[in-house]
């Protein structure tokens, strides 16, 4: 596959993400979905039983990767713009599509780094009995886990 095409496909994939995540937080907003993230990191804080430093850890981590998707998100956007106007363009250059996807592939990269180093932190900053309550969650966590 050529890196054009390789490229072109990843910048989709996360387009297609920013917009399926943006419209779930839309209809949550729409049916009344008060309290937001901190609600739920309280409920998480409960059920884990996670110590106030060990809160700090996992609020730090999810606030930083909340600035670095909405840094992403609005990227997105500019991202579309230009794809816009390449796309109405009489001929598509192939080397101005692969320069406007190169810097958006390069922060995508950096976020996966960003979301791995701070899974790690998480991790670490847990007890053996929490990782293991934190890993029930996330298995049981989706979109049927409550037969909605």
């Amino acid at each position: 596959m050529s890196p054009f095409l390789t490229g072109a496909l990843g910048a989709l994939a996360v387009l297609v993400v920013l917009r399926l995540v943006r419209r779930a937080l839309w209809r949550r907003h729409r049916r009344g979905w008060r309290g937001g993230p901190a609600w739920l990191r309280r409920r998480l804080f409960e059920r884990l039983g996670a110590r106030p430093e060990q809160e700090q850890v996992i609020n730090a981590e999810a606030d930083a990767l909340a600035a670095e998707l909405s840094a992403l998100r609005s990227d997105a956007h500019a991202l579309r713009a230009e794809m816009a106007e390449l796309l109405g363009a009489p001929a598509l250059d192939r080397a101005a599509v692969a320069k406007a996807l190169e810097p958006r592939l390069a922060r995508l990269n950096a976020v996966r780094d960003r979301l791995a180093d701070g899974l790690a932190r998480v991790h670490a900053s847990l007890d053996p009995e929490q990782r293991t309550r934190l890993a029930a969650l996330v298995r049981a966590a989706g979109p049927r886990v409550h037969r909605c």
